[in-house]
């Protein structure tokens, strides 16, 4: 038997979100008899990194910074209007940039590794640290519109040089990452997110939590989005409810998520006399029921990394609509043959496109399912393995 490659991802949490999802699903469906796997997670909040209990059981988790210091941090950032709190909290950050240091070097020194996989770019600043055959980072945002300042774009950029592949996840990230920095050019590949199809779908028909089975039984429309507003739209949304109220249309908004930003989000709901309409349901661990249920799948971004929920969507033959935002969407949704693309921020199209598909609610499944195979886990999977495994 040869011997298996060995293998480190990186990744900042094993938190809900999109990235952390992604990863999951990989770990869980790459072929162990050939790719032997060591996990190292930056965040140590281990209550909230729900998807460690999805990791397989041959896969050795690291965290670099514990709980206890974490939670220090958080609680002098906090409080960092206070002059005292803001040196305190200056230095547990860097106190934290030591600890993270230390314990990847004490974890890569007893450990010799073939490739390593920084999955988040949360590496970049220590990657000449670890020796490998193969150093790979995954681009999984529009890295103008995350980093926005020249000079953090000009830094990664150097960064990635110390790279041996770029892999992005859609096409139009790839040549956007190519304009930004072309001297990279032969790096940088596109793989796509993977979807286990057969999972979406029957967890789609299980049943919801008991809390929620009242909302469930309504009819209403669906959004799935972490609430944030730096790069999410709530604001259009809840605009464009405001407008179909008008036209007397009924149907409830349930926005599935949690984040920094409820509060604002919850002060413009209100702001709009929305309360009744525009429903806050939290995270849901399982929103695939949810999906399945709605009239419709709507996504409000001002930019994306990808969509993963407009896949979901997509797989479970709903009616989508998505801003047409920088990038994915229009890669995703086909130019609008699979779903609807709306400019981002126009609230009235929103309200046109709700309207017409109500009128329409058909959807052309198999030409649906025709396009989106090319995300199944099965394909994608498979250029995961050869990109590790090839010299």
């Amino acid at each position: 038997m040869s011997k298996k490659t060995k293998v480190l991802f990186y990744n900042g949490s094993l938190r809900m979100g999109g990235i952390e999802r992604v990863l999951t699903e990989v770990l869980r469906n790459i072929d162990s008899k050939k790719i032997d796997i060591d996990l190292i997670i930056e965040d140590g909040i281990r209550s909230l990194n729900i998807f460690e209990k999805d990791i397989p059981q041959d896969i050795k988790i690291y965290y670099l910074k514990s709980e206890e210091v974490i939670k220090k941090t958080d609680f002098y950032r906090q409080r960092r209007k206070n002059i005292f709190y803001k040196i305190i909290y200056n230095l547990m950050m860097n106190y934290e940039g030591y600890l993270k240091k230390k314990n990847l070097k004490t974890i890569v020194k007893n450990n010799k590794y073939d490739v390593v996989i920084d999955f988040d770019m949360g590496l970049s600043k220590y990657i000449d640290l670890i020796e490998s055959n193969k150093k790979i980072a995954w681009v999984h945002s529009s890295i103008e519109n995350w980093y926005q300042k020249k000079s953090r774009v000009k830094r990664l950029g150097e960064r990635l040089k110390k790279y041996d592949k770029i892999v992005t996840i859609c096409d139009e990230m790839r040549k956007s990452t190519i304009k930004l920095y072309p001297f990279l050019e032969k790096k940088i590949l596109r793989i796509y997110n993977p979807f286990s199809f057969e999972k979406i779908i029957s967890e789609s028909v299980k049943n919801v939590d008991k809390d929620k089975e009242e909302f469930f039984k309504e009819d209403f429309i669906v959004s799935v989005m972490r609430l944030t507003e730096s790069s999410k739209d709530f604001e259009t949304l809840i605009k464009a409810w405001k407008e179909l109220e008008k036209v007397n249309f009924k149907t409830k908004l349930y926005i599935l998520g949690e984040g920094p930003a409820r509060k604002k989000i919850e002060e413009k709901i209100k702001f709009y006399n929305q309360e009744n309409r525009v429903i806050l349901l939290g995270n849901i661990a399982n929103p695939y029921p949810w999906i399945r249920k709605a009239k419709m799948l709507i996504h409000s971004s001002k930019y994306e990394g990808f969509g993963l929920v407009l896949v979901e969507g997509l797989i479970l033959n709903k009616i989508v609509i998505s801003s047409n935002c920088p990038v994915g969407p229009k890669e995703i949704l086909e130019n609008g043959e699979i779903g609807y693309l709306y400019n981002v921020g126009d609230y009235e199209e929103i309200k046109e496109i709700v309207l017409k598909c109500t009128e329409n609610p058909e959807v052309n499944t198999d030409l649906i399912q025709d396009r989106i195979g090319k995300y199944n886990i099965k394909n994608v999977i498979k250029e995961y393995e050869k990109l590790i495994l090839e010299d």
